[in-house]
C-alpha cells in the first residue's frame, strides 16, 4: 500500500483555480525543473514543489502530479493559511497542496526577504553538498512532516540553498527567477563533481 504523502489537513475554502499573473511564470520553472530530472518519479507521482508569495499567502504546486511538465493552472493551490496547532491548511483550487506545504509556508513566515521557494531532488547535490559549501540538515526525518521543516529552520539562517539529508534540497530568494537561477548553477557545478 503506497504511503499518504500529505501529513495534514486541507479545508479547501473554495474550488476555484488559481489565477495569478505569476503562474505562467511557476510554470516554466517547473517546465526547467522537469527537464534538468530535478523531479525525480516516485510512487508514480513527481516529486518536488515549487511556490511563489502572493500579497496574502502563496501559490504551490499540487500534489501527486505526475509531471511538472506543461501544467495548467488546476495543477496549482493558493495557500490561504495554515494553522499550526490543529495541522490544518485552508486553500482554494482542485487540488491538496504539496506535501511540503508546511516547509513553504513556515519559510515564509520565519524569512520575509523570500518570495519564492523551489524544492527538488537530484543525487550530484545532495552527494556533494559539502563541496557546493551548501549547509545540510542533521536528522533524515520523512518528507512532509513539522520534523523535517524543523530540520530544514534550524540551518535556514540567511541561506538560501540547503540540502535535506536524505531529502533532496530546498532553493529561496527574492524572486523566482533568481531562486531558478541559483538552482541550475548549483546543479551544474554538482554535475562536474560527479
Amino acid at each position: 500500500m503506497q504511503e499518504k504523502r500529505v501529513k495534514f489537513k486541507t479545508i479547501f475554502i473554495s474550488d476555484e483555480i488559481p489565477n495569478d499573473k505569476n503562474i505562467e511564470e511557476l510554470k516554466h520553472w517547473c517546465n526547467q525543473f522537469n527537464k534538468n530530472n530535478l523531479t525525480l518519479p516516485r510512487d508514480g507521482a513527481s516529486t518536488g514543489n515549487l511556490s511563489f508569495r502572493t500579497e496574502d499567502g502563496f501559490i504551490i504546486t499540487g500534489t501527486t502530479l505526475k509531471t511538472k511538465e506543461n501544467l495548467s493552472n488546476d495543477n496549482f493551490v493558493y495557500v490561504d493559511n495554515y494553522d499550526v496547532y490543529s495541522n490544518t491548511f485552508y486553500v482554494e483550487g482542485k487540488l491538496e497542496p504539496s506535501c511540503e506545504s508546511i516547509m513553504h509556508f513556515l519559510i515564509y513566515n520565519t524569512r520575509g526577504d523570500v518570495n519564492a521557494i523551489f524544492h527538488g531532488h537530484d543525487n550530484s547535490i545532495t552527494k556533494n553538498a559539502e563541496k557546493l559549501k551548501s549547509p545540510v540538515t542533521e536528522e533524515k526525518q520523512p518528507p512532509g512532516t513539522m520534523e523535517v521543516t524543523n530540520e530544514v529552520l534550524a540551518v535556514l539562517d540567511n541561506n538560501n540553498f540547503i540540502v535535506i539529508k536524505n531529502g533532496g534540497f530546498v532553493c529561496l530568494g527574492r524572486t523566482m527567477k533568481e531562486v531558478g537561477e541559483l538552482t541550475l548553477n548549483t546543479w551544474k557545478k554538482a554535475q562536474k563533481l560527479r
